[in-house]
């Protein structure tokens, strides 16, 4: 609100009045003269209700860590940041000035790096579109620009925070509804409810315009989607920020319109001497004579083949940024190599050298930071071909984001149920062998084993394939379990009631269900259906029951004892942990129930201690069907055990994830990864897919690390 304070003479007595607007409290210290006028915007937190101060904070705080850890991350943060300019975009890309600036005349919005806020603040909708070519520095630029939005007085609007389109349906998914689960999936704390409204203060949030959607990669989004992608963001009243390749929202600007309401900018190509400039100054004086000498060739023989190449390459910033890595942190390499004509005899030759290169000097000369020692020496050979794998599988979903549950989903369909069979096959059998061997001696065990391995198979295809259904339909697996185990509740939602806690139980009931009618009707195929069939019916329905519910009742104790309001249960490993946690305590729980369900049912065939070793053995085997349905299971099954064995990734993901996050391969976005660039990721996938043609699948012995597993990660 605006303020005008003047100085009032009555008589001898000199006093300050104010006029206008104030929100707060006004302090005067001492004397003063002549008429101060002040302004104060009020930020998003005060302008709120007060119970969503301290979530409003707390988000941009993580916000402008995320943010400030990014652009520190690729090295262009400060006074030596590449120069990126821009220039209002073609009147294809934006809507109707009337309607962006109530004006007809056009507002003049070219700028660079430095002076994002200043263009933003000059659109009066506070609606931009961000174009650019591939490596022109969108997404930098939109974390530069959320850092000055951010800016050390305190958030003086909404608070803007990036979301990666990539993810987005929008023909089946609205866009408001979609920006609220992104907020609850990357910041675990905005998922407590208001107690007066059952809302979650993401909903809050969204619905209260509170938050700056800065919505990147619109490119991202497949082609179909385009036309109710742009519909939708028209939709949403309030400001945001889009970024996207030209040509992508051209084409769908044509179809449909441009984004409603919104003015448009278009990043340039890095200028020759903004590049030289850059490239010199982030290196000691020595290589900078190099780089003077490289960029001279370039001023003065322009004609040559090399010389076009480079300076077509240095034309975008991620190529830039790439070339100081490259040359500027390591002894080895000379930057007048790039002028090798017959090294490099296209643009498109350098620049797949650099990204090559790139992985190279990451792994060989750059410390991952303090937790450096604790990280094994993977070579450049095997750090490129495992991130090839996961850069391969991000491709085939047309999605940036990586996430630990997802990991098995990088595996065929087929893969899945046949590894789960013969696991299940081969535990059955020996757990068969063993409860026989032990009630009626050795040579009946052995005689057992093969029963069991036939009903082991069985049960395992129908466990392979009930588990499935959770990665069809374009889903990636069961969600992890963001719970913490407590007796002190401070999440709960108190309008909810017994239907909230029952929901999820019921599903699990279903799964239990599934689960045991495969168990029962096993017996069919592994007595023969002259024999099995009446058991397999009657056992199935019996088993289908008793493990129903012996899988839904620990959900209904997981939920009465979980608390929902878990600040920390969106970091990707802090998820890991906690699923890990309830699946522990979910399992015993089930061992126990089906143990117990099995000894009673068998009382009086065997004998006590006969049924007894049935029971533990029996709700063993089920115990291990729960851990197995699990995320933290399948990530212990696939991602520590199957894609390791066959030499698709490391045996410690985890740490290899958080390594090549350390060393700036990787970037993070709340409780997923992604990789620092589409363009690498899509170069690693490339690579990938041609050496897998060339060398057929990969050998796990070159890809295996000399350190033992470690079961915590």
């Amino acid at each position: 609100m605006c303020c005008t304070l003047h100085d009032v003479t009555k008589g001898d007595e000199i006093r300050n009045e104010i006029t206008g607007s104030v929100r707060g409290n006004v302090l005067q210290i001492g004397n003063m003269y002549g008429d101060v006028v002040g302004w104060h915007q009020p930020s998003a937190a005060h302008s709120a209700d007060q119970s969503l101060r301290e979530p409003l904070w707390r988000l941009t705080r993580e916000v402008r860590e995320a943010s400030a850890k990014e652009v520190r991350k690729w090295g262009i943060s400060g006074s030596g940041a590449l120069s990126v300019r821009w220039r209002t975009a073609t009147d294809d890309l934006l809507d109707h000035w009337e309607n962006i600036h109530d004006s007809a005349e056009p507002v003049p919005l070219e700028g660079h790096f430095t002076a994002v806020r200043e263009t933003y603040q000059a659109v009066h909708s506070k609606r931009l579109v961000i174009v650019g070519q591939t490596g022109a520095g969108k997404t930098v630029l939109a974390h530069r620009l959320i850092l000055d939005l951010l800016d050390t007085d305190g958030v003086t609007g909404p608070v803007p925070v990036l979301f990666s389109l990539s993810d987005w349906n929008p023909d089946s998914t609205d866009l408001q509804l979609w920006l609220i689960q992104q907020l609850v999936r990357d910041f675990g704390f905005l998922n407590d409810k208001n107690p007066a409204t059952g809302e979650t203060q993401a909903e809050i949030l969204v619905k209260e315009k509170l938050i700056l959607p800065v919505l990147d990669g619109f490119d991202e989004i497949p082609h179909q989607h385009h036309r109710a992608a742009i519909g939708k963001v028209s939709n949403i009243d309030y400001p945001l920020v889009v970024t996207s390749r030209p040509d992508e929202y051209r084409e769908a600007a044509h179809v449909v319109k441009a984004v409603g309401r919104a003015a448009a900018i278009e990043l340039q190509e890095v200028a020759r001497d903004e590049a030289h400039r850059f490239l010199r100054l982030s290196t000691s004086k020595s290589r900078s004579r190099e780089w003077d000498a490289v960029f001279e060739h370039l001023e003065t023989q322009p004609d040559q083949t090399a010389s076009q190449n480079l300076t077509r390459v240095l034309k975008t910033p991620l190529m830039v940024t790439l070339a100081r890595t490259v040359y500027n942190d390591t002894p080895d390499r000379h930057p007048h190599d790039l002028l090798e004509s017959q090294r490099f005899p296209t643009a498109a030759a350098v620049e797949d050298h650099l990204l090559d290169a790139y992985i190279d000097t990451v792994y060989t000369h750059r410390d991952p930071g303090p937790r450096g020692p604790r990280h094994p020496n993977w070579t450049p050979d095997q750090a490129r071909h495992w991130l090839g794998y996961l850069a391969t599988h991000l491709m085939h979903r047309t999605t940036h984001d990586l996430t630990w549950w997802q990991l098995p989903a990088t595996l065929h369909r087929r893969t899945r149920i046949l590894v789960l069979t013969a696991i299940f096959g081969l535990a059955a059998g020996l757990a068969f062998g063993l409860w026989v061997g032990l009630a009626y001696g050795l040579a009946a065990g052995l005689a057992y084993v093969g029963f069991g391995l036939a009903f082991g198979l069985a049960f395992g295809l129908g466990v392979g394939l009930i588990n499935e259904v959770r990665f069809s339909r374009g889903r990636t697996g069961r969600e992890p379990e963001r719970l913490r185990l407590s007796l002190r509740r401070r999440g709960r939602d108190p309008r909810a009631g017994w239907i909230t806690y029952l929901k999820k139980p019921t599903v699990e009931f279903t799964s239990g269900f599934a689960v045991g009618l495969s168990f029962g009707l096993s017996y069919v195929l592994a007595y023969g259906f002259a024999v099995g069939l009446s058991y397999g019916l009657s056992y199935g329905l019996t088993y289908g029951f008793a493990f129903g519910f012996a899988y839904g009742l620990p959900s209904v104790v997981v939920s009465a004892l979980g608390d929902t309001y878990d600040p920390h249960a969106t970091d990707r490993w802090t998820l890991l942990t906690r699923d890990r946690t309830v699946t522990l305590a979910q399992t015993i729980a089930t061992t126990v129930l089906v143990g117990g369900f099995a000894y009673g049912f068998m009382v009086e065939s065997f004998g006590m201690l006969r049924n007894l070793i049935f029971g533990l053995v029996l709700g063993s085997a089920f115990g291990i069907v729960r851990l197995a349905l699990s995320a933290w299971g399948s990530w212990l099954l696939f991602a520590r055990l199957w894609l390791p064995l066959t030499g698709r990734l490391p045996w410690r993901p985890k740490r290899f994830l958080e390594d090549a996050y350390d060393r700036g391969v990787l970037r993070t976005t709340g409780a997923v990864y992604q990789f620092r660039h589409a363009r690498l990721r899509d170069h690693l996938a490339d690579h990938y897919r041609s050496q897998s043609n060339l060398t057929g699948p990969p050998s796990a012995r070159t890809a295996r690390a000399s350190v033992p597993v470690r079961a915590s990660e």
